[in-house]
């Protein structure tokens, strides 16, 4: 099952019907499911801190550390990409899943406009093989992992870069949007949820 969270924060309807294009059945749930997903995905659009009350208050931070260590795979889109980290400059006092160690930073004004809204080149890290030379981009916010070495991929913004793809264990998160991405995107998308990339 290819659960998509519904938090009241998501464009659910052009997520999902991106990831029918690509062969997938997605099943909306806003409450966690009986049964351990195969794949998790977490969209957002919004702003952090009450995407985080709103998952705690439908169980999603108590059922999501069980379905990763059951064999879940979680997909990150944006906030829910931010969500994955313990915490935001955004909503400070409200806490993220903390599936991934670091924090949400405000992206740096003098490097282009906030919110950063448009198209950017994304930069793999090498051995990271993709065919998503470029991605669609609405977020004020970017990740800071403790660790860099959970970045795969990061996206070019005013002569400087920030995290477009991290991945720890069975957690992927990507601060685009697959969904408005064109073809390349809703491919990298697909192989995402399908295991492929």
């Amino acid at each position: 099952m290819i659960c998509v969270v519904d938090a009241g924060s998501g464009n659910l309807r052009s997520l999902c019907n991106g990831l029918r294009r690509s062969g997938f059945e997605p099943a909306v749930a806003q409450l966690p499911p009986r049964e351990t997903p195969r794949v998790i995905i977490l969209p957002g659009v919004g702003a952090f801190g009450h995407a985080s009350r709103e998952l705690e208050a439908r169980g999603w931070f108590g059922a999501i550390p069980g379905f990763l260590e059951s064999g879940a795979h979680i997909v990150g889109i944006c906030l829910g990409m931010q969500l994955l980290f313990q915490g935001s400059e955004e909503s400070p006092g409200e806490r993220g899943l903390g599936v991934i160690r670091g924090a949400v930073r405000r992206l740096d004004g003098e490097r282009g406009k906030v919110p950063h809204i448009g198209w950017a080149r994304i930069r793999f890290e090498a051995g990271v093989a993709s065919r998503l030379p470029w991605a669609y981009f609405v977020h004020s916010y970017a990740a800071v992992p403790d660790d860099p070495a959970v970045v795969e991929a990061w996206a070019e913004r005013g002569g400087g870069e920030f995290p477009a793809v991290v991945r720890a264990g069975r957690a992927v998160g990507v601060q685009f949007h697959p969904e408005k991405s064109q073809g390349p995107g809703l491919d990298y998308l697909a192989g995402l949820v399908g295991g492929g990339s």
